[in-house]
């Protein structure tokens, strides 16, 4: 049985500037600060000058609620298992700094998870209807089927199983064995609780074309989405765990 004290906010930031001081802000203006274990910002050394420019404002300030950065060592994705590791907090959210998700959302999260602590509280682009813009046709065709396809797979009622926004127990995350290091990633740490019984509960949120910065992401890895969908579909729940 978990207990919730507090969340640490992880954030990866790679070319991100406003969007990323943005973000910051937003949470520290939206959140109860004795809700807020840390805000944590891990970034690569592809970082741009101006990204690292902002991330080093943002750790200089002296609030009550600790903003830290570290560049990543874990390759590529799997920075997000590298900062649940470093986490403090009872929970963590994982969430983009690109504004492309309503972050708004947050302290919603924070009182299922303080309600449910051993629930995952996820945001989901479908629930209720279309919820994206400025996507194209194709690229919002494939994310619907895809969803469907995994709800049918996995007999789950989820409706977004690939959204990086999410609150879950860090000692749940931290008993897993996350194994890929590309953008399926996500998947996987949705699929792997799934798959251990974890109850999910899916908060609707807008999502918009990223505001600043560019996506590594693209419907080419959709081969390594399905790879792992199959993979831990079948996989027994003891090689789930570390």
């Amino acid at each position: 049985m978990s207990e919730f004290k507090n969340v640490s906010i992880l954030i990866g930031a790679v070319t991100e500037t406003e969007s990323l001081r943005k973000t910051v802000d937003t949470v520290l203006g939206l959140c109860s600060h004795d809700d807020l274990a840390e805000i944590m910002i891990c970034y690569p050394d592809r970082v741009t000058p101006e990204c690292l420019a902002v991330i080093n404002e943002l750790t200089s300030r002296n609030g009550d609620v600790p903003v830290i950065s570290f560049e990543q060592t874990f390759p590529f994705m799997s920075f997000i298992v590298e900062m649940i590791e470093k986490a403090k907090g009872s929970h963590c959210i994982t969430i983009d700094s690109d504004l492309a998700l309503d972050i708004t959302l947050i302290p919603q999260m924070i009182e299922g998870a303080k309600k449910e602590p051993d629930t995952i509280f996820s945001a989901s682009r479908w629930l209720g209807g279309n919820k994206f813009e400025g996507y194209g046709k194709i690229k919002n065709t494939v994310n619907f089927l895809s969803q469907k396809f995994l709800s049918v797979l996995y007999s789950s009622n989820l409706t977004d199983f690939t959204i990086p926004m999410q609150i879950a127990p860090t000692e749940l995350y931290r008993s897993i064995r996350f194994e890929v290091t590309n953008f399926a990633l996500l998947l996987e740490m949705v699929l792997k609780p799934l798959r251990l019984g974890t109850k999910f509960i899916e908060l609707p949120t807008d999502c918009h074309s990223r505001k600043q910065g560019k996506s590594s992401n693209s419907t080419l890895q959709l081969l390594s989405y399905l790879k792992v969908a199959f993979r831990v579909r079948f996989m027994s729940k003891s090689k789930i765990l570390k």
